[in-house]
Formats: C-alpha cells, sequence, structure tokens
C-alpha cells in the first residue's frame, strides 16, 4: 500500500516540529539549521529516530529553508543541492525498514514576489533546484509547507510537478478563511494531491478546513500554540493531551494526515499517536 493509497484507508500520523527541537537540543538562535544535517548529523538523526518511536509514520526532511534565497543569509547559497540530498539521506536512513514515509520539507522563499523581481530572482529556477536535491536523496513525497502566499505555493507545486509524480502535502497557513478555502480550490486544481494548513493551533486549523471537500485527502500539521518567552527561551502553552484531542477533532473532520509544526515534540506526537489509536485499529 502505498501513501495515497494509505490515506484513503487510515490515518497517517506525521511528525513534529523539526527547528524548535534543535533548539531545545542547544542549537543557538541564528544558526543555519539546514547546515546541521552536514555537521551534526546525529542530532537530527535522534529527532527523526523520535517522531518514528513516538507513533509518526511520515518523517520531514531538516530542509525547510534550504532554498538558495533563505541559504543566502548564511553564505549558504551555494550548498543547496548538499544540503537537501544530505537532509533526505539522514531522514531515508533513519526510516529504512520501519514502514515511515520519507518527505522533503520545502518552506517559502521569505522574500515577496515583488522583491524577487526586483532582485532579479526565478522564483521556479529556486524552487527546482531544493525539490530536485530533495528528490535524488530519495525523498517519496514533497512537503510544501506554511506557505502564506498561494501564488507562491503554485509557483513551487509547479516546479515540483515538472520534476517528478511523486504525491505533494501542499500545506497553508493563515487566519482568513474564506481566504483559505479559496486558495486551497486553486491547489487542487494544480493537482496537489494532499491539501491542508499547517503553523495555526488545533482549534483554528478545524475552522480553517470546516466545509472543505473530503473526497480527496486532507492534512493538518497545527502549532502548539503561539509562543511565549520564558527565561530567554520560547515556550509553547498547548500540552500533549490538549494537541491530541484537537487531533480527535480534526479526525472526525475528515482529515487524514495528522502531525505537527512549531513547538510540537515527540511527545505530543506519543499522545495523539495513542488517542487515534484508539480510534482507528490498526494505524
Amino acid at each position: 500500500m502505498d501513501f495515497l493509497d494509505e490515506l484513503q484507508h487510515r490515518v497517517v500520523i506525521g511528525d513534529g516540529a523539526m527547528g524548535t527541537e534543535l533548539l531545545a537540543a542547544g542549537v543557538p538562535p541564528g544558526r543555519c539549521l539546514e547546515e546541521l544535517c552536514v555537521s551534526e548529523p546525529d542530532m537530527v538523526r535522534r529527532i527523526h529516530e523520535s517522531y518514528i518511536d513516538a507513533g509518526a509514520r511520515l518523517i520531514e526532511t531538516n530542509s525547510f529553508g534550504a532554498n538558495a534565497v533563505r541559504l543566502a543569509q548564511y553564505g549558504c547559497e551555494h550548498r543547496v543541492s548538499e544540503l537537501n540530498w544530505t537532509a533526505s539521506q539522514l531522514a531515508k536512513d533513519v526510516a529504512k525498514g520501519k514502514g515511515v514515509y520519507v518527505a522533503g520539507c520545502v518552506g517559502p522563499l521569505g522574500i515577496s514576489a515583488e522583491e524577487a523581481a526586483a532582485r532579479g530572482i526565478d522564483r521556479h529556477e529556486v524552487f527546482t533546484e531544493q525539490i530536485g536535491a530533495l528528490l535524488d536523496g530519495g525523498c517519496q513525497v514533497i512537503f510544501l509547507e506554511t506557505f502564506l502566499d498561494a501564488d507562491e505555493l503554485l509557483v513551487a507545486l509547479e516546479a515540483k510537478q515538472a520534476l517528478h509524480h511523486c504525491p505533494v502535502v501542499a500545506l497553508l497557513a493563515g487566519n482568513d478563511q474564506e481566504k483559505f478555502r479559496a486558495a486551497a480550490a486553486r491547489i487542487r486544481a494544480a493537482e496537489a494531491e494532499v491539501v491542508g494548513v499547517n503553523c495555526v493551533d488545533g482549534k483554528h486549523a478545524l475552522h480553517l478546513l470546516e466545509g472543505l471537500e473530503t473526497s480527496e485527502p486532507l492534512a493538518a500539521f497545527p502549532s502548539a500554540g503561539l509562543p511565549q518567552s520564558h527565561d530567554s527561551q520560547l515556550t509553547y502553552p498547548t500540552a500533549p493531551q490538549t494537541f491530541a484531542t484537537n487531533a480527535v477533532a480534526l479526525f472526525d473532520r475528515g482529515v487524514r494526515l495528522i502531525g505537527g509544526c512549531c513547538g510540537v515534540s515527540p511527545l505530543h506526537i506519543a499522545a495523539m499517536a495513542t488517542a487515534l489509536r484508539e480510534m482507528v485499529t490498526p494505524i
């Protein structure tokens, strides 16, 4: 049974946050997190392993910002292929023999279309470079996440579709339900196999997904709430059991791929896996 077939029959549990787990492990703020795949591979590997141990059946590569535009902030813009290929290989190695899907994580470029044009940046080319390296590294799914701009997500989707036929999970972030529905419809029309939401809390994710057709797979990767500063560290207010309760509500809504975003730890994923396992067997 492949990824899309499985989503038609049961819930698939995703992983949680990579960035906040790396920071919690002692990585200093301002460090290029994607470069850690090369310089600190065991640290990245341990986080992947902790999510699988918690019950995740899909893990995302540590490559959210591994595009030439974002990497330029760290002088790493010429390492796109290296970092994405390595991120894929790390996740693939951890998942081997465990029945876990490896998804290549791709985030937005962090600049507007107008700024890209003014700087002579071809967004399609930038996404093609990153996604191509993730696919070369062995990813089975491409995971486009945390896009606020549907137009930019569609550029990334078009770049992926020109490279490979593997499934795409396309996740939007935002606050406006009407705009979200319109954007989701455009993304569906562009043949993204799985559409959904991330980087909002569970209740907000449920609100945004209300009214969407469930004949095609839906995904939700909520955050653990808005971060709060405590003793110079960020904490997230949503407890694991609350996160699990929200995940059950998302499942009841028809969502079949459920994981977590910022602040979601292996403890959150374990609580969710337990809650969903009681409802649907096997996961």
